[in-house]
């Protein structure tokens, strides 16, 4: 076992003795861990009941991490479904950062609580167990943390015996540790390992399909801004009306209980909603006072436009159907279908409600805005008629809560 030296360059926090409090809470920690009724017993590698539990976590793992693209959901998943399955005295995983620093980003069980709480929540990649596991890219199963000489002590009387230490490998290179640790030596076998492994590279195949992912949203965004400023050259206010909307859309959706990558499926198809308008003539457009009946046949037509032209790009195709419906009205009197309730699809009920509101508090060619609560009023007055009242009181919610 070696101490942290005075160079070394763990965390200031680390490097502190540990105090009375401190202690105290550990103690507090290893009881609850040792009181906790799923707390896992040692099992051999054959026992049929432990693999099986193995088993169903590692398919539940990987059919959770595949429907998720956001790295906190699916680093905060891995270590709730450990903690949850077998009670570990921690469940953890650190992220190597450019400055060679393991940081943790997600943690579960008693000793997790004591970590966050004294701020020892990063290492060295040169110091400890994990950096070791960071450097070499290779498992690390310690059956005794008194026995490596790696283990970085920290309290003799509660520190854990046994660690499994994982790396997660993104593209061919360390992207972290899945950290396992036990407060009884041998706690761990190859069993786990094999385990463990298994996770860490559903993880890591995962977080590539994030970063692919993200790649795309990037271009798509590129090309977004590219399509909103062909409608910006004719009509500046929708496209700067447009960001508003998107924002407020994207909010009111993850208020709905939405995925954070439906939210944003919702912002984009905010973004494009009045794209149609390109092939609105500038003289109806800009028009300062009311249309004529004939000239808001003509302005109608946007949205049929509008979902036209983003069914045709193959990165934009899915919100097609979104942005054709954003101007439809929950009783049936929008347009261009006239689809009636739930017919309407839900982001483009959410980008309606913002809409109406955006427009409400924006000054227009042909009237100066109104107030935020003359918005929400108008907004209660439609509630049930044109826009969803689920919609309507998630927007209010969402504004009140500014």
């Amino acid at each position: 076992m070696r101490e942290p030296s005075a160079t070394s360059e763990l965390s200031a926090a680390a490097r502190r003795p540990v105090g009375a409090r401190e202690r105290r809470r550990r103690e507090e920690a290893l009881r609850r861990h040792h009181e906790d009724k799923l707390t896992r017993p040692s099992a051999p590698a054959g026992k049929v009941t432990y693999l099986r539990a193995q088993l169903r976590l590692a398919a539940r793992l990987t059919a959770r991490l595949a429907a998720t693209n956001d790295v906190e959901e699916m680093v905060t998943l891995v270590v709730d479904e450990l903690q949850g399955t077998f009670a570990f005295y921690l469940a953890a995983i650190q992220r190597l950062d450019g400055d060679g620093m393991l940081r943790l980003v997600a943690g579960r069980g008693a000793l997790a609580d004591v970590m966050t709480e004294f701020l020892l929540v990063e290492q060295s990649l040169h110091d400890g167990i994990n950096g070791r596991v960071a450097r070499s890219g290779t498992s690390a199963l310690v059956t005794d943390t008194r026995a490596d000489a790696d283990y970085i002590v920290r309290d003799p009387e509660t520190d854990p015996r046994s660690e499994l230490s994982v790396p997660i490998m993104l593209d061919g290179s360390v992207w972290g540790v899945l950290n396992l640790e036990a407060p009884e030596p041998e706690a761990f076998s190859e069993a786990d390992a094999v385990l463990v492994e298994a996770i860490a590279a559903s993880l890591g195949s995962s977080l590539h399909r994030a970063a692919l992912v993200s790649d795309l949203e990037r271009t798509f965004t590129t090309t977004l801004s590219a399509l909103m400023s062909a409608v910006e050259a004719k009509d500046s206010y929708t496209a700067s009306h447009e960001e508003e909307v998107a924002e407020l859309a994207e909010r009111v959706a993850l208020r709905l209980g939405n995925s954070s990558t439906r939210a944003h499926g919702v912002r984009y198809a905010a973004l494009l909603h009045d794209v149609g308008k390109v092939a609105v003539p500038s003289e109806i457009l800009l028009k300062p006072g009311p249309l004529t009946d004939e000239e808001w046949v003509v302005m109608k037509r946007h949205a049929a436009v509008g979902g036209e032209l983003v069914a045709r790009i193959d990165a934009f195709a899915h919100l097609a159907p979104a942005v054709r419906a954003s101007h439809e009205r929950w009783d049936g009197g929008g347009y261009p279908d006239g689809l009636v309730g739930e017919d309407i699809p839900l982001a483009a009920r959410i980008i309606s409600a913002c809409d109406t509101y955006e427009a409400i508090v924006t000054d227009r060619p042909y009237r100066p805005a109104g107030t935020p609560a003359q918005a929400c009023e108008e907004l209660r007055r439609v509630s049930g008629a044109q826009l969803d009242e689920r919609v309507v009181e998630a927007l209010l919610e969402e504004l009140g809560s500014q």
